[in-house]
């Protein structure tokens, strides 16, 4: 049976998150439009793309109707002009307030009058971002997480000018995707990585006070609560995108004095150029040769470990009582965000956390 597309989605950057949005929503019967910087740039991508879908064609993965629909509708691009058909374009360059309003002055020219403009920004508050567009109002960020297709939510950060329509588009598009959404705004937006945020401060400060160094910390949290260390974290992220995002969120904090060594232990990292796995080396040198795995850090430690997990909980129950979402969802949502079987609300219980 021959497909149709019902979206035409338009992606903007081919870092690793463009890339990834890419490689999703080709998986679905949509026509997508992805450009990049360079002709270069998008020339290499198209051709790993044709090879791909040989191979896929080649192992049976895909019949050759499917990979006709998908040659007739994807086009990899450096011409922002050819975003001219999409009705719903998601922006995911670099986080950089500058960079992405100067692209959207280009888009607000180019775009169809009803196609929402979304940006996965994860930090930059879309009132910011969008303020002054004439297409204000098809405007929000569509915060999607790493990797996009092991995740099955995703945040829709509103601007006070987004229209319902643009909010209800984006919408129907998450479900025909499978994904569930939470809509966010003003003090709301970004709540899902704030929610940890509590936590990741918490452990760099006790890293600044000396009583524990990193390996001691991320053995600590592996042993007990997630799979991933807070400081492995900062360097899959990257410490320079982690201390952007820090210093955008620290304006929905009260207690801003916390987050200061946090700050300090990032921005020191990133003067050093040590900005995680993409450089090879940030609170870890990679690949990896010997992680810690003492197990004695957990018995020595269980005040140390019972103060992370309360920070960890502190941001749990936050987000909870501000009713974004059922106990349900987010126990889902925090589950699926930190890679762990065991719920945040079971813990909880166990602890006699109140």
């Amino acid at each position: 049976m021959k497909q149709t597309s019902t979206y035409h989605i338009g992606i903007i950057g081919c870092g690793k998150m463009g890339k990834d949005l890419f490689d999703w929503l080709t998986g679905f019967p949509f026509a997508v439009t992805w450009v990049c910087r360079t002709a270069e740039r998008a020339e290499q991508l198209k051709e790993t793309f044709i090879k791909k879908q040989k191979r896929a064609l080649k192992y049976g993965l895909k019949n050759e109707d499917e990979i006709r629909f998908r040659s007739e509708n994807t086009l990899i691009t450096f011409v922002p002009e050819d975003l001219a058909q999409c009705n719903l374009v998601i922006e995911s360059i670099t986080e950089d307030i500058n960079r992405k309003r100067e692209l959207y002055k280009v888009l607000e020219h180019v775009l169809p009058e009803k196609c929402v403009l979304a940006s996965n920004t994860s930090s930059i508050p879309p009132d910011e971002l969008f303020k002054g567009l004439s297409v204000e109002e098809n405007t929000l960020g569509l915060h999607f997480f790493f990797p996009v297709a092991m995740k099955s939510f995703a945040e829709i950060n509103v601007t006070k000018r987004t229209d319902q329509q643009a909010i209800d588009k984006v919408e129907e598009f998450l479900k025909r995707t499978g994904k569930y959404s939470l809509v966010l705004k003003g003090d709301d937006y970004f709540i899902i990585n704030r929610m940890f945020l509590k936590m990741q401060a918490g452990c760099c400060r006790l890293l600044e006070s000396g009583e524990m160094d990193v390996p001691e910390i991320d053995v600590l949290i592996k042993n007990n609560l997630f799979p991933t260390g807070v400081f492995e974290f900062f360097d899959y992220v990257g410490n320079d995108v982690m201390l952007q995002s820090v210093m955008n969120y620290l304006v929905y904090e009260e207690d801003t004095d916390f987050y200061l060594p946090m700050k300090n232990v990032l921005a020191r990292k990133v003067a050093e150029g040590r900005l995680g796995k993409k450089t090879k080396m940030g609170f870890y040198d990679y690949p990896l040769k010997n992680a810690a795995t003492d197990t004695e850090i957990t018995r020595k430690k269980k005040e140390v470990l019972q103060q992370i997990t309360h920070w960890y909980l502190d941001g749990v129950f936050d987000v909870l009582n501000k009713n974004l979402c059922s106990r349900k969802e987010l126990e889902r949502i925090v589950k699926e965000y930190m890679m762990t079987d065991k719920s945040p609300f079971k813990l909880a219980e166990e602890m006699g956390f109140e």
